[in-house]
């Protein structure tokens, strides 16, 4: 009997190996042939903002090198949840893609209590596309000019300075800064970026966190003063901006944009669709129509980058959120 296990168990071993082979064969075989019809890149946004131009000009230049259309499927609504809803249920076949930001993979897990993906189990990440430099502003009224500055007037007034916000990301980046400087203000939140760029030119509010493509017009024109930028690196839109890392070391909560795959999509297409991505970002006439757009092409060395760099992040943003008891449902 013992020797009848024995080569049952070999046997089966045996078939398993022979069933990962043909596995293998195949997905390499797919990959070989990839792509042989249209790409859809899922954009969870309304088409006209910088996160629908950065979808689509990337999928201009991947249809060029691929061979193959890839079309830009825009998938707005509740918070990017409907969009990534939509790749993390399709067929792991490299065919429908995810234009995925921070809030998409490190936030919305700790945001909602009930997710309808995982996105550290749906998604097979592929690479970093663009960074999106946020910014605290103020309005010519506010005394303050450096983050030092401001961080010694809101001291000198707890809870007194309002500042604006549209997105959750904007929220936690300020409850970050507050956290770490060990100051408080009072949060007013705003339907859309434009929207409080508007309530700070009128005086309506002191200060704001919004992105830097929204808010450099009316800075460059005299009309508002930004303060620092979130990101932990100084942005090559605007070098003469200095950063609240230089004052706060340590503090990073810049937004970004990356492309990933449902999961379980073969190794060889993630690994062709990075080369291709990186390939196309890399482009001086591409990194000219972001920057000019308001944001800074990014790539990651490879999947694996980008995978770790989301683990990463997550921790950093669970916390905080974690810390401020926010929750969106």
């Amino acid at each position: 009997m013992g020797t009848r296990a024995t080569r049952r168990v070999g046997a089966l071993a045996l078939l398993g190996i022979a069933l990962a082979l043909v596995s293998a064969g195949a997905q390499q075989a797919m990959a070989q042939n990839y792509p042989s019809r249209q790409i859809r890149l899922i954009v969870p946004f309304a088409a006209g903002g910088p996160a629908d131009l950065l979808g689509r000009v990337l999928a201009d230049e991947m249809s060029k090198d691929l061979g193959q259309q890839v079309f830009v499927d825009n998938r707005p609504g509740a918070n990017t949840i409907i969009g990534a809803e939509i790749v993390a249920k399709a067929d792991p076949d490299g065919y429908t893609l995810l234009m995925a930001i921070d809030g998409t993979l490190v936030m919305n897990p700790f945001l909602y209590s009930k997710l309808s993906y995982d996105p550290f189990k749906d998604f097979a990440p592929i690479s970093l596309i663009a960074r999106v430099p946020s910014v605290i502003e103020a309005s010519l009224n506010m005394p303050a000019n450096t983050l030092r500055e401001l961080i010694d007037q809101a001291k000198s007034k707890p809870g007194d300075l309002l500042i604006g916000y549209s997105t959750p990301t904007s929220q936690v980046s300020i409850e970050l800064l507050s956290k770490m400087a060990g100051i408080k203000f009072t949060l007013v939140p705003y339907r859309g970026g434009t929207t409080l760029v508007t309530a700070l030119l009128g005086g309506e509010i002191p200060l704001g966190h919004e992105s830097l493509n929204v808010s450099l017009p009316f800075a460059r024109a005299g009309k508002l003063k930004i303060i620092a930028l979130t990101g932990n690196d100084r942005s090559p839109i605007a070098p003469e901006i200095p950063t609240v890392a230089e004052t706060l070391p340590g503090f990073d909560l810049g937004i970004w944009q990356s492309i990933v795959a449902p999961a379980k999509t073969p190794p060889a297409i993630v690994d062709r669709l990075h080369h291709e991505i990186v390939a196309v970002l890399n482009r001086e006439a591409m990194r000219n129509t972001l920057i000019t757009a308001g944001l800074e092409p990014a790539t990651s060395k490879s999947p694996q980058d980008l995978a770790d760099f989301i683990r990463a992040q997550a921790e950093i943003r669970s916390k905080v959120i974690e810390a401020i008891g926010l929750k969106l449902d």
